[in-house]
């Protein structure tokens, strides 16, 4: 059964493939074509950590683009896993914004 989370996108913690964030060309092109609207956007992947902590496997431009141009807006997610270490000291989408 899906488990799916209405979350604040600058609380999302990037994975470790994706330290430096959201590749800037793509989320130009986002911004281009979909401004702050969410409409029509599948719901980013997640997984969770032993402390609760929310890690984006798939959907990081996404989750940067609506942190950026809709602050307070949440986004619906899909916890599709576990992960079975804490994550709370990587990096969140947040500390990541230009």
């Amino acid at each position: 059964m899906a488990d799916f989370r209405d979350v604040d996108p600058r609380m999302l913690r990037v994975p470790p493939s994706r330290r430096q964030g959201a590749d800037p060309a793509k989320r130009a092109r986002e911004i281009y074509l979909f401004g702050r609207s969410s409409v029509g956007m599948p719901p980013p992947w997640v997984y969770e950590g032993t402390d609760g902590a929310l890690v984006l496997y798939n959907g990081v431009t996404r989750a940067t683009r609506l942190a950026k141009l809709a602050p307070g807006q949440l986004i619906r997610v899909e916890v599709i896993g576990k992960l079975p270490r804490a994550f709370a000291s990587e990096p969140k989408i947040g500390d990541l914004l230009p």
